[in-house]
């Protein structure tokens, strides 16, 4: 999955990188979208939230969020 600098520097920096630090980009590749999405929410501070978040953009828009 191709992941924008801002989502791949959230990740990174999550799962205790840098960055710019480049050296687990396949494993990031690897996660489910879920995780991602969590882990970018728990970087930004909204810890445990991403379930939640991720129901009500699916409530709000109409848009089914579930990885592929």
């Amino acid at each position: 999955m191709d992941y924008s600098d801002e989502i791949l520097e959230a990740v990174r920096q999550n799962i205790g990188l840098k960055a710019d630090d480049e050296s687990k980009d396949d494993e990031i590749a690897e996660m489910s979208k879920e995780e991602v999405l969590d882990r970018v929410f728990n970087w930004n501070g909204l810890i445990g939230y991403g379930s939640a978040i991720k129901q009500w953009i699916e409530d709000i828009y109409g848009v089914n969020l579930e990885d592929e």
